[in-house]
């Protein structure tokens, strides 16, 4: 299980291949100006996908790495609401004793450092009120506010990524950037990621911008996204918990 959540706060705190396409996407209401929360359904010859985004802006939120230690869990949206935040996903991979797999930083704070696997291959970091996306190598956490080590990246320098995993379908929960302070955090129904790399690279699949970097930040039962809107919590619930 993991057991991270990101809580987004109030301030104060190469191209495509041609088999998917974007069917149909819905914004819901919010009651926070600049925050979005949106659907996107797409399609493909022989697969259907649906991504849940939550997208904000870096100058009128702030992200916040959540610890949410076992073995008393609190699901997502217990965590996110309890923490005062507008939306949430999970985030990191953990071994089989709770410790987590890769650096993680809250509020200052490193529950645990930096660790070099082909799995882990990318930060989200926060510095000030900028929020980084950046491979380990040379990576320092000096400065840095909250941050969690996770993987693959599945878009990066405004490409798919190749090479990835094709095979094996999983709920996935992502971090996305247009690289220019523009971000979202998203929940996807069960892709391969493969097909996550493709479909993050569409035009259109995020309202109003263009992913140019995107981190997986977890897969499976225990993917699970929540956000706040103006007809209340919407919330992509964890299949497993334990």
């Amino acid at each position: 299980m993991k057991r991270l959540a990101l809580a987004l706060l109030l301030p104060g705190i190469s191209s495509l291949p041609a088999q998917w396409k974007v069917e149909n996407q819905v914004e819901y209401p919010t009651t926070q100006p600049g925050l979005e929360v949106w659907r996107t359904e797409l399609a493909s010859p022989s697969l259907t996908a649906k991504i849940t985004g939550v997208s904000f802006s870096e100058k009128q939120f702030r992200l916040r790495v959540a610890d949410n230690p076992g073995p008393n869990f609190q699901k997502l949206a217990e965590a996110a609401a309890a923490s005062g935040a507008v939306a949430g996903t999970n985030a990191s991979y953990f071994h089989d004793n709770l410790r987590p797999l890769g650096l993680v930083i809250s509020d200052g704070r490193q529950l645990h450092g930096l660790e070099h696997a082909s799995l882990l291959s990318g930060i989200l970091a926060v510095r000030g009120r900028r929020i980084q996306l950046v491979r380990p190598r040379g990576f320092t956490p000096e400065g840095v506010s909250q941050a969690v080590q996770a993987g693959p990246w599945l878009v990066e320098d405004g490409n798919s990524v190749p090479g990835l995993e094709a095979s094996k379908l999983a709920r996935r929960t992502v971090v996305a950037t247009d690289g220019e302070g523009r971000w979202a955090l998203l929940g996807i129904s069960s892709v391969t990621l493969a097909d996550a790399a493709q479909i993050l690279n569409l035009p259109g699949v995020v309202p109003g911008w263009q992913i140019k970097g995107a981190l997986n930040l977890d897969g499976g039962g225990s993917s699970a996204l929540w956000a706040l809107t103006g007809n209340g919590p919407l919330s992509i619930t964890e299949k497993t918990f334990v």
